[in-house]
C-alpha cells in the first residue's frame, strides 16, 4: 500500500501558536500575581521583558510542536509516523 503524504498546513500552525501565546498570557498574568506578592523589586521595564518572553516561548512552543506533528505524519517511512496505538495495547490484541 502506498502512503500520499498530506501537505503541510500553515493555518494549522498558526492556531498552535496562537493557543500557545493565549497561555502564556495566562502564565504572565500568574507570574504578575506571583511577582507583585513577593517583597522583590524588580523594575518595570524588566516585568515587560519577561511577559514578552514567556508569551514568545509558549508561541514557539506551540507552533513546533504542531509542525513536528505534521511533519511525523507526512513522513514516507512507518517508523516516523505517529501510532494511533501504544505498545500496551499491541500487547493486548
Amino acid at each position: 500500500m502506498k502512503y500520499a503524504p498530506s501537505g503541510f498546513n500553515g493555518f494549522k500552525v498558526l492556531w498552535a501558536a496562537l493557543i500557545g501565546a493565549c497561555i502564556g498570557i495566562i502564565l504572565t498574568i500568574f507570574l504578575g500575581t506571583f511577582v507583585r506578592n513577593t517583597p522583590a523589586e524588580i523594575p518595570r521595564t524588566r516585568l515587560i521583558y519577561l511577559r514578552g518572553v514567556v508569551i514568545a516561548s509558549a508561541m514557539l512552543f506551540g507552533s513546533s510542536v504542531e509542525s513536528i506533528r505534521q511533519l511525523q505524519e507526512s513522513a514516507p517511512e512507518q517508523e516516523y509516523r505517529s501510532q494511533k496505538t501504544t505498545e500496551r495495547q499491541q500487547r493486548r490484541r
